[in-house]
């Protein structure tokens, strides 16, 4: 048996409402159609008595309370009536029922008389065709709140009503919906319910993950582009940056994070990509909890995160980024503790070209801490001497282009050999020429190193006898290692 509050807590008849206040607890039996007062006579013990329009709108008279009579008489459970707003029965009305312990129901116009009573018939027989009622009318349900780009909360609430029965988080599965109350043919029209509605909740979860890291995305995407970009610092740049809330105006503070044994860690770039991902995340989450408006990139293998601020953030700013560095650092090593990380801090410079120079900083106290035996951990760059001048002017434009065609018959011979070349003429150069020292620097025999500079220079098709040649090309190499 299924009582009057019952059915009217069923999704499929929302809307409808007891107007009086008894006749709830009345078991339903049946449904009876009266097109006419009269035909409330004949209407069945038990049944929910509905007016048809005609009859809804006459049921304000006292024709209505002589029908009324004779069919609670009769033993109806229930009379319903359509009505535009709220359906307001006579008192003489409400009176006859509350006596008789009918309930009275009012039923908005807009719902379809068909689909009405097939909705009762479905909740008073009860079976599959309840089921299946339910299992439809929650689809639908689930379709037009993931339409209307809800929320996840709010779609576990669509969830529940459109079942007539809680629904709740498996403790053992977050992910996974359950409703406990739901049984026999009900539990299957739940399961396919709660189907529908995980599928629902995975494309929202996956809505709300995308607009939460697209702009992220974006931004180190950008960037990088700014940070590892020979060219200059175009128009198109600056808009690109402004569009998504980077203020390259102000001042900028660079940490450079990188992981001394990742190779050892992961073996394959795809596993190295997704571990760099979960790091970058990671450390940009902890430098913001630590206070300031920080954002993330990634260059190759190093994950960069930078400190923008509008104003000159003073004398204690390397200080500040050393702890947000150190966080970032602890927060990973907890995560990952395999990794050995270590990190390099930027002094503070200003504008898009001090956003380069940051970032150069940044790694060149990596590299000075590599070169120093340091063990992994925090290395803020020295702000005194030749190598921050050096930083500085190779942040520029014109330096860097200069730097490149300098050094351009050594990069085309590739990647590896370019690199030893170069190292080998910059030790060369700091070594004012000695072929010697050279060699005890580079752990080499004299005859390699003097092979090696007869090569390097008849590329280069440079005098280093010549002193500004030669105090180029040492600017050149120290600002290339710098890379």
């Amino acid at each position: 048996m299924t009582c009057v509050d019952a059915i009217l807590a069923a999704p499929s008849l929302t809307g409808l409402a007891r107007v009086n206040d008894v006749g709830g607890d009345r078991d339903v039996t049946g449904v009876w159609l009266a097109e006419r007062f009269s035909d409330l006579e004949a209407a069945p013990p038990g049944s929910l008595a509905i007016l048809g329009r005609v009859a809804s709108e006459s049921a304000t008279d006292y024709r209505f309370d002589m029908a009324l009579r004779w069919a609670a008489l009769g033993g109806v459970g229930a009379v319903g009536a359509f009505a535009d707003e709220r359906w307001r029965p006579p008192l003489t009305a409400i009176d006859i029922a509350t006596r008789a312990g009918v309930a009275l129901i009012s039923i908005p116009a807009k719902l379809e008389l068909t689909a009405l009573l097939f909705a009762v018939l479905a909740e008073v027989g009860g079976g599959p065709a309840l089921a299946l009622a339910r299992a439809s009318a929650g689809i639908e349900a689930i379709e037009r709140a993931e339409q209307a780009g809800t929320d996840l909360d709010t779609l576990y609430a669509t969830v529940s009503a459109s079942l007539g029965s809680p629904v709740e988080r498996d403790p053992s599965d977050p992910a996974r919906l359950v409703a406990p109350e739901a049984n026999g043919d009900l539990a299957v029209a739940a399961r396919l319910v709660l189907r529908a509605a995980a599928d629902a909740a995975a494309r929202l979860a996956d809505e709300e993950r995308k607009a939460r890291e697209l702009p992220i995305r974006s931004r180190s995407e950008l960037l990088a582009e700014l940070l590892i970009s020979e060219s200059s610092l175009n128009e198109d740049m600056l808009d690109r940056a402004r569009q998504l809330g980077v203020p390259l105006g102000g001042w900028h503070i660079a940490v450079r994070i990188e992981a001394d044994n990742l190779a050892e860690v992961t073996h394959d770039e795809i596993g190295r990509f997704e571990l760099l991902e979960s790091l970058g995340q990671a450390a940009l989450g902890a430098a913001a909890a630590a206070g300031g408006t920080w954002y993330l990139s990634r260059i190759a293998r190093a994950i960069v995160l930078i400190w923008m601020t509008k104003s000159d953030p003073g004398a204690e700013a390397v200080s500040r980024g050393s702890r947000s560095a150190s966080r970032a650092l602890e927060t990973m090593s907890s995560r990952f503790p395999a990794l050995h990380m270590r990190a390099g801090v930027s002094t503070p410079h200003e504008g898009p070209l001090g956003l380069r120079a940051a970032a150069a900083e940044a790694r060149s106290a990596i590299i000075a801490a590599r070169a120093g035996g340091k063990r992994p951990g925090v290395t803020a760059h020295d702000a005194a001497g030749v190598q921050r001048m050096l930083m500085e002017w190779y942040a520029s434009d014109t330096a860097r282009a200069s730097v490149r065609v300098q050094l351009a018959p050594l990069e085309r011979l590739g990647s590896a050999r370019a690199d030893t070349a170069i190292r080998t003429l910059a030790a060369f150069l700091d070594e004012q020429g000695s072929i010697h020292r050279t060699a005890q620097r580079l752990h080499l025999h004299r005859n390699a190193v003097s092979y090696r500079m007869r090569r390097i220079t008849g590329l280069l098709g440079v005098d280093l006898d010549d002193p500004d040649q030669r105090l180029a090309l040492q600017l050149a190499c120290r600002a290339r290692l710098l890379q």
